[in-house]
């Protein structure tokens, strides 16, 4: 008598081991994507304290909040604790929606993809590795491809809100999104109402700290864009993956940009990367993942092409560790000082972010403007950049890696802090409009 698995609904152990043996290249690649994501967020970087800090100003725990960071990260922050580990719990959920992208967008060509390809470029790439895991990015890419990878209107909406929420300059894929529903208005409508209604809660929420609903995109805006200068050069890096992601364009014949969103969406990605300020890897964004598609189409069917991008991505790992490209970034302990007078009184650093998981309120150097009067009025400014620095006059400690102007008398510091460029709009607004959301009796002129 034929065995027939038992099944609960539509599942089955059967039928899960039986999947998982089908897409075992995405399965194996995507454990270890997600065990190194998790050993990488473990480490100190600037983004993990600044949306830990925000995942507990949501939850109430009012110490450090940045507007110019988008809220999903620091949402998710404060739903799974709103503690230090919380951060690790987001990344394995950003994991998790990067991977289910990955599968819905396999199965749906999976006659046209070579796995292995698909699975090792998309996964274990070194760009996509080692350089999107800084809080939000990987959300971002992850949702957006789900935006891409589902049918109906109603999810497309929603995922897509969520990859702007974010990261803000994700906006921009709407145009390739809605183009490719512009044959249907009713369609394009729900989406836009789901972009709408999500992010209302956020715009109402910028609204009573600011009195504008956008404030966060403009000052973003006004940091990243307005106020930066000329263009960062290309790394070595950077120029392999945008060469390399031409290469595969031509490989699955270039013609396809006029019918393909993905393709769309990768030549737009490059665009934004090679035209913007800020040169970082991680800026590519959803550019890995097409690059990963396209070399697996390119590669099903055709060995000397399976060969190519074989090599390639042995290459390029080779290259990370060798130094050419950007090494992994694993820093276990950043070097704070230890001194009464810097945890006690008012003190102001140019690596203020990192002060906070020590359990000091420290001020961005930046919005001091008068360093001799923030000394002299009971501040302390630890300094870790010193080049080109005229230190005369100040009471310097020097302890390697930093210097300390010390100060001869002790400004408390404040229970809180919001940090920005714009960030003296945000109290003004709040004292005009004598607003009660927000105590600022100790904000910090």
């Amino acid at each position: 008598m034929k065995h027939v698995p038992k099944k609960k609904g539509k599942f089955s152990v059967e039928l899960f081991i039986a999947k998982a043996i089908e897409l075992k290249w995405l399965v194996i690649s995507f454990v270890l994507f997600i065990s190194l994501q998790l050993f990488h967020i473990a480490f100190v970087h600037w983004d993990k304290v600044a949306y830990v800090f925000g995942g507990k100003w949501f939850c109430g725990n009012q110490i450090y909040f940045e507007f110019i960071r988008p809220p999903l990260p620091s949402f998710l922050n404060c739903i799974f604790g709103a503690q230090d580990y919380s951060i690790l719990i987001t990344t394995a959920f950003a994991c998790i929606v990067y991977f289910a992208a990955v599968i819905l967008l396999y199965s749906a060509h999976k006659k046209e993809l070579n796995q292995g390809i698909f699975a090792l470029f998309a996964f274990l790439f070194p760009a996509i590795l080692f350089n999107f895991n800084f809080g939000s990015d990987l959300l971002a890419v992850g949702f957006l491809m789900l935006a891409l990878a589902v049918k109906g209107p109603v999810k497309k909406g929603a995922f897509f809100a969520l990859a702007t929420l974010s990261r803000y300059n994700f906006l921009i894929f709407g145009l390739v999104l809605f183009w490719h529903e512009r044959k249907n208005p009713k369609r394009i409508a729900i989406m836009l109402a789901l972009l709408v209604l999500l992010w209302i809660p956020w715009m109402i929420f910028n609204y009573l700290y600011s009195g504008n609903p956008f404030f966060s995109i403009y000052e973003s805006s006004v940091l990243n864009v307005l106020n930066k200068g000329a263009a960062q050069p290309f790394s070595i890096e950077q120029i392999f993956i945008l060469a390399l992601f031409v290469i595969s364009l031509f490989a699955v014949n270039i013609k396809k940009l006029l019918s393909s969103a993905k393709i769309q969406l990768g030549v737009l990605a490059a665009l934004m990367f090679i035209f913007a300020a800020v040169k970082e890897t991680r800026f590519m964004g959803i550019l890995v993942p097409v690059l990963a598609f396209n070399a697996a189409k390119a590669s099903n069917h055709n060995k000397k092409i399976r060969l190519f991008f074989l090599i390639v991505f042995g290459f390029a790992f080779v290259a990370v560790f060798y130094g050419v490209f950007t090494k992994p970034y694993f820093i276990s302990e950043f070097n704070t000082p230890a001194d009464d007078f810097v945890k006690q009184c008012r003190v102001a650093s140019d690596k203020w972010v990192f002060f906070y998981d020590k359990g000091i309120v420290a001020e961005c150097l930046v919005d001091i403007h008068s360093w001799k009067e923030f000394v002299s009025g009971g501040g302390n400014i630890v300094l870790y950049d010193k080049t080109g620095v005229d230190l005369t006059g100040f009471n310097v400690v020097d302890r390697g890696d930093y210097v300390i102007l010390k100060s001869d008398s002790c400004a408390p510091q404040p229970k809180k802090y919001i940090s920005g460029y714009l960030r003296m709009s945000v109290v003004k607004w709040l004292r005009d409009t004598n607003s009660k959301i927000y105590d600022y009796s100790d904000w910090v002129e």
